[in-house]
């Protein structure tokens, strides 16, 4: 009996001693990657929207997927209006700002920057040209370059602005007879002069020469993640050099966005 309890007390030794081994072994097995959250603009085709199965579409879209998928970073996706952007960025509610900002020492200020992956165009789209624009109805984003643009021209030209939410919500503008012209950047007066409607109705798209419309666009970076920046930076670097992103610019583009 004396030789059965000894025997059972060396089993429950060596059944700790193993529990010792592998117990750490399973604590230390590797974390689960950091699924990063990557903001994107709600209604603003061909940047970022919704199909009709609700899945996320775009440039953007495409973009943000690709520079995840090179760094190794599961993300998801989260969509806001542009006035809401800098808070949620700066706050640290996302990491990531996918929604084709213009760098200004303003937003510099409030959060970090990649290096620039496209420039800027903006665009007056009416039937009258903006010269010729006096006391007209202008649409623009609330918020938006555009919009700050318009705000300090608007008593040279007598404009009564008409700012709307998103997007899409310009041609909206147009078409209930809210506004008799819009101020756009490329990517949404692309869409609008391919819609059948306002094509027809007689509207021309004009490059507006500002300098400040020719600035270079970034992603926005939480102000607290550097690191975060660096890896985002070498991933665009690659994506450019590899040609991934002119694959993606030619699927959403007649023409060069960078």
């Amino acid at each position: 009996m004396r030789e059965l309890r000894s025997a059972a007390k060396r089993l429950a030794v060596l059944g700790l001693m193993l529990c010792a081994a592998l117990c750490p072994a399973r604590a230390q097995e590797a974390p689960k990657p950091r699924v990063l959250k990557l903001l994107l603009l709600q209604d603003a085709p061909p940047l970022s929207h919704r199909d009709a199965t609700g899945r996320f579409v775009g440039f953007n879209v495409d973009l943000g997927r690709l520079l995840c998928d090179t760094m190794r970073m599961p993300c998801e996706f989260q969509e806001t209006v542009h006035t809401r952007v800098l808070d949620l960025v700066a706050s640290g509610a996302v990491d990531i700002g996918m929604v084709s900002l213009i760098v200004t020492p303003e937003r510099a200020r409030q959060v970090l920057f990649t290096n620039p992956y496209r420039l800027s165009k903006t665009f007056w789209i009416s039937r009258i040209p903006m010269t010729q624009s006096r006391d007209a109805k202008v649409a623009v984003v609330s918020g938006s370059a555009q919009h700050r643009w318009a705000s300090r021209k608007r008593t040279e030209h007598g404009w009564e602005l008409v700012p709307v939410a998103v997007n899409t919500d310009l041609a909206h503008a147009l078409r209930d007879g809210r506004a008799d012209a819009l101020i756009s950047p490329s990517s949404t007066a692309l869409e609008i002069m391919r819609e059948k409607d306002l094509s027809a109705a007689g509207l021309s798209a004009r490059a507006i020469e500002s300098d400040e419309f020719n600035n270079p666009i970034a992603i926005a970076v939480n102000p607290a993640d550097a690191e975060l920046r660096e890896r985002l930076n070498a991933a665009l670097q690659w994506v450019k050099t590899s040609g991934e992103l002119d694959k993606i610019n030619s699927k959403y583009y007649p023409f060069r966005v960078f």
